[in-house]
């Protein structure tokens, strides 16, 4: 086993990897192509992250992000004292799964009926 090993590592060449900067300059065509995605990703997804903060401020729009008072959780703990507060989340959570179910395997199941009959009416 000793000798094969040996004679596995006598015939491995070493190949010198280029850099980083080396390999993405020379492929520079194909990062041009992730450029447009990158931006977008950023500017959909990431900026407006900014406006969540409007969540633990008492937000006015006079007054703007940064120029409304920090409130921290007090909107929250508002909107769990309430007594309706369960009953919406409660309906929120059904109105995604409902919009779920009709969203994805109703129109599946329709093409497939669909399909079925113009198969029919073409035989």
């Amino acid at each position: 086993m000793k000798s094969v090993a040996k004679e596995l590592n006598a015939n491995r060449v070493t190949v010198k990897k280029k850099k980083l900067w080396k390999r993405m300059i020379s492929c520079w065509e194909l990062y041009l192509l992730l450029l447009p995605g990158i931006v977008l990703t950023i500017v959909y997804k990431y900026i407006p992250m900014y406006g969540v903060q409007i969540a633990f401020r008492d937000y006015s729009p006079v007054l703007g992000f940064s120029g409304s008072p920090w409130v921290g959780l007090k909107w929250f703990q508002k909107f769990f004292s309430n007594y309706k507060s369960w009953d919406m989340i409660r309906n929120t959570v059904l109105l995604s799964l409902y919009t779920i179910l009709w969203t994805f395997p109703i129109p599946i199941i329709l093409s497939l009926i669909m399909n079925k009959k113009i198969v029919i009416v073409i035989r």
